[in-house]
């Protein structure tokens, strides 16, 4: 049986973060507790101020804000592996005077790739979900008062071939996105999902949205920093 992750427009690309291609390469990287001991496990990212997601469309611009939420996963220590098993979020509203609910279909999503990459004066690691992946299904509902629509249902996915990048930020790098938050992060910077063609598309709805946000990165549910390396 299929489940469904009820969560907010702006985390897509978190709820997507795990979901790879049989074609993905073998992950680069050693994901350690903060001793330098391996970890192998759960996963619990939380955001760090609000995520928004952004399109545009005939509509004008759509832009969902959510205030709080987490999303679980699991990882092998060697960045391969991984797995998406829940999303939950709250507080998303969007600029239309309404809110946005979001329905992952098909959770736990499978297979996604970590790799120590490390950019001078940026990120340590990234994490790749490679494209197209038909698997990646997200709905979302829209009420938009202002502009006269009760209720507005998209589609999105993966479905070109550019991969979807997390930049990953160990807890002492001093580059990470939040410098007030001394724990692991992750960032989403633009990062883009598509309207699929199944089922039929809503011409109202954007083409493709772009997710912006801060998450906190820990083991679950130890609260254990996690850090990855080469």
């Amino acid at each position: 049986m299929k489940k469904f992750g009820r969560l907010a427009l702006p985390t897509l690309g978190a709820s997507a973060l795990v979901i790879a291609s049989a074609t993905a390469a073998l992950a680069s990287a050693t994901i350690t507790t903060a001793d330098g001991t391996p970890y192998s496990g759960d996963v619990r990212a939380t955001n760090l101020g609000n995520v928004t997601l952004t399109g545009v469309s005939a509509l004008g611009s759509i832009v969902t804000t959510c205030t709080s939420g987490t999303l679980d996963a699991y990882t092998n220590s060697n960045g391969t592996g991984g797995s998406l098993k829940t999303v939950n979020l709250s507080g998303c509203t969007n600029n239309r005077g309404g809110t946005t609910t979001i329905t992952a279909i098909g959770l736990p999503y499978t297979g996604g790739q970590v790799d120590y990459a490390p950019v001078s004066g940026g990120r340590d690691s990234t994490l790749t979900i490679f494209a197209p992946n038909p698997n990646v299904h997200i709905q979302a509902v829209l009420t938009l008062p202002t502009l006269g629509i009760p209720s507005l249902t998209c589609h999105y996915g993966l479905t070109t071939s550019t991969p979807l990048v997390l930049d990953l930020f160990n807890r002492n790098n001093p580059n990470r996105p939040v410098i007030t938050n001394t724990h692991g992060q992750g960032k989403l910077a633009g990062q883009s999902l598509q309207r699929r063609t199944s089922p039929a598309p809503d011409a109202r709805c954007p083409a493709s949205v772009s997710a912006n946000g801060n998450f906190q990165i820990l083991a679950h549910p130890s609260g254990a920093d996690l850090q990855v390396g080469p």
